[in-house]
């Protein structure tokens, strides 16, 4: 989209330039950059959506994004990654996050990308049990986000991600190892040990874990491959260099189960770490329905707060 219209900005300059009277020294117009690096190739997929696909590293790739009818240049749109879990995809996610009526709402601009397979099975290289992958993750999100921002307008200030499980770890291996991401939320996610050992957050980034007691998949007290959520709540809230101790607030849902908040408070640049803890959820992305809070309300609402500098003020 930028493109062509420097494109046509770019012709006109010439042709005018070209009908102009007398002098050898025409001003020198520069070659259009037209080129298509990443040899990116994009199809319809539904209503707003479409699927898209790059060579990474010698590997086809594959995401999905989703532009708001909103959408123009003056927009500034913010920029989501939802990232689905180990064997699923991204249109599983896409339709269970069911993130698109808040990015109608608000502008946003929403992609889904696809996990390369390991052993036959989609995952996300973070270490622990992936630690056979050999594939650049980081990278290839980072790809992502050059193709985005040059073919739309993007607050580059506000680029966030999320994810389901595997998901929720590739999420907080962004905030380690990128400098792009403003903030980003884990739902069933962890931190590995590799994560965790090489991480290099950039600044002060808001952390949102949403977890279950009942997961016996990423345990909440961890595991050989997974740190324990109290240990990535740790970290993140030492690294921000907020209060010690978190405010807590507990709600009884009056069923026998209870959701618990923690807030960590006076965090650098304002940020937030946040944990919503579900005495009886299992591993899930939780909704109003079956678990009385809403994992995509929550993360559209904490991400709402946060630009790259922290806190919007």
């Amino acid at each position: 989209m930028k493109n062509i219209k420097i494109y046509l900005a770019l012709c006109a300059a010439i042709f005018l330039s070209s009908c102009g009277g007398g002098g050898s020294s025409a001003s020198i117009v520069p070659e259009p950059d037209i080129q298509n690096p990443f040899d990116l190739a994009c199809a319809s997929y539904q209503t707003n959506t479409r699927k898209c696909s790059f060579t990474h590293n010698g590997v086809l790739r594959e995401y999905y994004v989703f532009t708001p009818s909103s959408y123009s240049p003056s927009s500034n749109s913010p920029l989501l990654f939802v990232f689905h879990g180990y064997g699923s995809s991204a249109t599983n996610i896409l339709y269970y996050s069911n993130f698109q009526g808040l990015a109608e709402q608000d502008g946003y601009i929403l992609v889904y990308p696809q996990g390369s397979l390991l052993n036959g099975v989609t995952h996300w290289n973070v270490g622990g049990w992936t630690v056979g992958s050999t594939v650049d993750d980081v990278s290839f999100t980072e790809d992502i986000i050059d193709i985005i921002t040059n073919e739309y307008y993007i607050n580059t200030d506000r680029i966030y991600s999320t994810g389901m499980s595997n998901g929720g770890y590739m999420s907080y291996g962004l905030a380690c190892n990128s400098t792009k991401f403003a903030a980003i939320a884990s739902v069933t996610g962890s931190m590995t040990p590799e994560i965790d050992n090489n991480c290099a957050p950039d600044h002060p980034t808001p952390i949102l874990q949403i977890h279950g007691l009942q997961d016996f998949t990423v345990l909440y007290t961890g595991a050989v491959w997974s740190l324990s959520i109290p240990d990535v709540m740790e970290y993140w809230s030492s690294f921000n260099t907020c209060d010690e101790e978190p405010s807590t607030i507990i709600n009884d849902l009056n069923d026998g189960s209870y959701i618990l908040f923690d807030s960590y408070q006076n965090c650098s640049n304002s940020v937030g770490v946040e944990l919503i803890l579900h005495s009886t959820m299992g591993h899930t992305w939780p909704s109003i329905n079956n678990h009385s809070i809403s994992a995509t309300e929550q993360i559209w609402s904490f991400f709402g707060k946060y630009d790259i500098n922290g806190l919007i003020n």
